[in-house]
């Protein structure tokens, strides 16, 4: 099991995790604060000291920060120069930013789609204490809601209809759960707590570049 500090260290495939969720439910207002910094993280080498190790060295390709990373970076026409970052990453998931995301050939698309459902099945984490099957090893999929969610599938769709593209349905066991609908939170009938505000100007006095975190709950 990892240590206590592990559960605050926001790895490149935690950090995916978070930002695939918010694409899944339409929400792309990150993209704007958060992209230069974790560029920043990715060429100061600081985003390549995160990663976990484990008992693995090198640490296995990575997955998830991959795809969320290069959605981002394909909006404003580039790549991120992985290896240079001495970050490995799994070809698949760069591929498909390169190949598929921006496609309007539907056969080819739905090969791509079904593939990045498989995907998500393969590297489901069940057994965090299980040194076979863990984030270290590359099992980077660990949060009990994301297991039937096909958010990966969701933030692809919802991106595409961001650029004015459809994106076929697939015949895939992963789109026929409960957690396979439409998830479009609307924050504006979010009744906030009453410590909410407070902890909010608490966290900007800190860092006044979070300041953007006032806008995320107002639609």
């Amino acid at each position: 099991m990892y240590s206590i500090q592990d559960c605050f260290q926001n790895d490149l495939s935690h950090q995916g995790q978070i930002l695939l969720m918010m694409f899944a439910c339409n929400r792309f207002e990150l993209i704007e604060p958060c992209y230069p910094k974790i560029i920043e993280g990715i060429l100061n080498g600081n985003m390549c000291r995160s990663l976990r190790r484990g008992s693995v060295v090198p640490p296995k390709p990575q997955r998830l920060g991959v795809l969320a990373i290069e959605m981002m970076a394909s909006e404003r026409k580039q790549s991120i120069d992985w290896d240079n970052a001495n970050i490995p990453v799994d070809l698949f998931y760069h591929r498909f930013c390169q190949e598929a995301l921006y496609s309007t050939n539907e056969n080819e698309l739905i090969y791509w789609l079904e593939k990045l459902c498989d995907n998500h099945l393969e590297w489901v984490s069940l057994f965090l204490d299980n040194d076979k099957k863990q984030p270290a090893t590359g099992y980077e999929i660990d949060e009990d809601i994301l297991f039937l969610w096909p958010f990966e599938y969701q933030a692809v769709k919802n991106f595409r209809a961001r650029h004015g593209l459809s994106t076929p349905e697939i015949d895939h066991p992963l789109l026929k759960t409960p957690m396979a609908i439409n998830h479009f939170p609307n924050f504006a009938t979010w009744q906030k707590p009453m410590w909410y505000n407070k902890m909010v100007d608490k966290v900007i006095e800190v860092n006044p570049e979070l300041s953007f975190i006032r806008e995320l709950f107002k639609s």
